[in-house]
């Protein structure tokens, strides 16, 4: 086996710093690729000479003004949007949903499927995965020798050598060895990791969070998770999901939570919390409790908004909830952002005002709540981006 030197890991992690500054700034001049990275010149003309022939990045000659005077055309680099693929798949309850992207890491494709993934052992799991894989991938004439990853963003606890699922509320069983499986069906490279800490190495990579080092991702939606950025870098323990926010206590007697505990966060923020407490009020049409749909939520957000007292107490309670728990991450970790974000801030507006009472009400006298809280509109689904983030990482 070939020894890799300390000049070759140097010249990958310089590689990998070009290409994700490309990724974070667009076209870019050599000379403002140094500015971003303050690699020397030599370095630069050298690594990105190299991924032109490869064709990862092409040239393109910008044409001076005469009025600007004499000069030879500069030459702007940019990534090559179609020279690489990443297939993101976000596994939830009973839900599927594709996310191809590209180069720069946006999502070009995507599809969403019903799966009872609940009934599920893990082979029939694989060969379901591996047959919608295979459809999306025919489906969308993806060359299969430009995809250079397969990436699970998972609800739940990842094995910590990101080998499987120990435990997700999204499948029947625990201990999953999904990453090994997958791969040999697939034939191709399979990343894993908890879709809440994609939504942290998402956001990270924003330029508006680009500069902030240490940084509270909170994830809404069916359940409620957390990432967390630590001294600029992504932060996991020997178990790979250290940060189960939405599995603290909030009441040792309360609700049920779907980990099976009792007044777990989640058991009163969680889209199924919200629509469970809605129907013991409201005739609501039947649904799969643990996976409302989006439709169902949105129409809570309506009885809401028209002023339903039962719906605005629902909401301000699961805000209550929420508050105190950002509050008890404030005092353990004094974050410079915590950025909301996920399916369920549709509801945010309306949790909004207790959660932020209740925030101010439960923190030390030292710490200043004021543009450290702030919500990320859902617009796109922000943990494919960061499972295809991640993968970058790893195959740049």
């Amino acid at each position: 086996m070939k020894k890799i030197t300390d000049t070759e890991l140097i010249r990958s992690a310089n590689r990998r710093e070009i290409i994700q500054t490309l990724r974070q700034h667009g076209e870019l001049a050599r000379v403002e690729i140094g500015n971003f990275t303050q690699l020397s010149p030599a370095t630069i003309t050298s690594i990105t000479s190299e991924l032109v022939q490869q064709g990862f990045i092409v040239e393109q000659n910008v044409v001076l003004d005469p009025s600007s005077g004499r000069g030879r055309p500069k030459v702007k680099l940019q990534l090559n949007k179609q020279a690489a693929f990443y297939l993101a798949v976000k596994l939830s309850i009973n839900e599927v949903r594709f996310m191809l992207g590209d180069t720069s890491g946006a999502i070009i494709a995507q599809a969403t499927l019903s799966m009872l993934t609940v009934t599920l052992n893990q082979s029939q799991l694989v060969d379901a995965l591996s047959k919608a894989i295979e459809e999306f991938i025919q489906q969308h004439k993806v060359e299969r020798s430009k995809l250079l990853g397969l990436g699970l963003a998972v609800q739940g606890v990842i094995e910590p050598h990101g080998e499987g699922i120990l435990w997700s509320p999204a499948v029947k069983d625990q201990q999953l060895e999904l990453v090994e499986l997958l791969a040999q069906q697939t034939q191709l490279p399979v990343f894993i990791a908890n879709d809440a800490n994609c939504l942290a190495v998402a956001l990270k990579s924003l330029p508006r969070y680009s500069k902030v080092n240490n940084l509270v991702a909170i994830q809404l939606g069916y359940g409620v998770g957390m990432g967390l950025i630590v001294n600029g870098e992504f932060y996991q323990d020997a178990g790979s999901a250290a940060t189960e926010f939405g599995h603290t206590k909030f009441s040792l007697n309360g609700p049920q939570c779907r980990c099976g505990g009792r007044g777990c966060i989640e058991a009163y923020v969680g889209d199924y919390a919200i629509y469970r407490d809605a129907s013991a009020v409201y005739n609501l049409p039947p649904t799969d409790m643990l996976h409302p749909s989006e439709k169902q939520m949105l129409d809570l957000n309506k009885l809401a908004k028209d002023e339903h007292q039962a719906m605005s107490h629902i909401f301000s309670q699961a805000g209550t909830v929420l508050g105190m728990g950002l509050a008890n991450v404030m005092a353990l970790f004094n974050p410079q952002k915590i950025v909301i974000s996920g399916p369920g801030v549709r509801a945010f507006d309306y949790m909004k005002e207790s959660m932020t009472k209740t925030l101010s009400e439960n923190l030390l006298p030292y710490h200043n709540v004021d543009n450290v809280v702030e919500k990320y509109n859902w617009d796109e689904d922000m943990a494919g981006i960061g499972m295809i983030a991640i993968m970058q990482q790893h195959t740049d």
